[in-house]
């Protein structure tokens, strides 16, 4: 496994949130290309899906928060040009776009969306046990 899978496993694998890490696809190539999808059960009932596609010029990413619906998810998928973060965006519990945060660098950008994932967990005590 590449230093990149490495990493995000690291960091899932200690975070307080997450109960339990699952490789679902892994396929790396001589060429540096990487298509990564993790699956993590969090507390509660939720999950989180990490899904990389990198490759030396290019990266896509998708983040998701579910249960047995999508939740909370970041992704740089080119859908909404008009935001000012594009390609970059949120998709809220709403199912409404805004901009995001995220920059595509993976590391970083899982530690903010854990972040993220554990403010909005603890601003309702109904999220911990939805």
């Amino acid at each position: 496994m590449n230093a990149l899978a490495d990493a995000l496993l690291r960091l899932l694998r200690g975070h307080r949130l997450v109960e339990s890490v699952r490789i679902v696809n892994y396929d790396e190539t001589p060429a540096g290309k990487v298509e990564l999808k993790i699956r993590c059960r969090l507390v509660g009932r939720y999950q989180l899906q990490v899904w990389l596609h990198h490759e030396p010029a290019f990266q896509d990413y998708a983040y998701q928060l579910f249960t047995d619906r999508p939740v909370l998810r970041w992704d740089n998928s080119p859908h909404y040009p008009d935001i000012a973060t594009a390609p970059h965006h949120f998709h809220n519990e709403r199912e409404e776009v805004d901009e995001s945060p995220l920059i595509g660098s993976p590391v970083e950008d899982l530690r903010y969306v854990l972040g993220d994932i554990e403010q909005w967990l603890s601003e309702s005590p109904n999220n911990l046990t939805a």
